[in-house]
């Protein structure tokens, strides 16, 4: 049996602030467009990913999660930033408050079929860059280091 570990953290610490450690990635389907969730807690669109499990790599996290949002399957390829601080801050609705550590990665489609929405999402979609949707202010930061394409991982310092 898989510990659900933030379940099993939160019995501890209740709606203490804890850090969470996040993968997503940057998908861009063959016309350019980039993949996006419209998450079901704040109706506002991110990219997809999630929080990784005890005893996975930041890679199979990203994987994994966005296979359970999306029905894609991923390939990560390029590390594109590491992220955290006051923008990274979360409050869920139920009262949980998190501080995000998060891993973003430039990832390809190898297979899979999209599906419109998941437990977490109330939509996903592909987007044109210039005509993105409503975003998380962390979302948008980490797009602009996506679209900037530098050959370093973006880091706060």
């Amino acid at each position: 049996m898989t510990v659900k570990y933030t379940r099993w953290l939160r019995s501890y610490v209740g709606h203490q602030r804890i850090l969470q450690v996040r993968a997503s990635g940057f998908v861009r389907n063959e016309a350019g467009q980039i993949l996006l969730c419209r998450r079901a807690d704040v109706m506002l669109w991110d990219v997809p990913g999630g929080t990784i499990n005890l005893d996975e790599s930041p890679a199979q996290g990203l994987v994994r999660e966005v296979r359970e949002e999306t029905g894609l399957l991923l390939r990560p390829e390029k590390l594109i930033g590491i992220y955290s601080g006051p923008d990274f801050a979360w409050s869920y609705p139920n009262g949980d408050q998190s501080q995000i550590l998060a891993i973003f990665f430039a990832a390809r489609i190898v297979g899979g079929e999209l599906q419109q929405a998941g437990h977490e999402n109330v939509n996903v979609g592909f987007f044109d860059p210039n005509h993105l949707p409503p975003l998380l202010t962390r979302t948008r930061r980490m797009l602009a280091d996506a679209f900037a394409n530098r050959p370093e991982a973006a880091f706060d310092f």
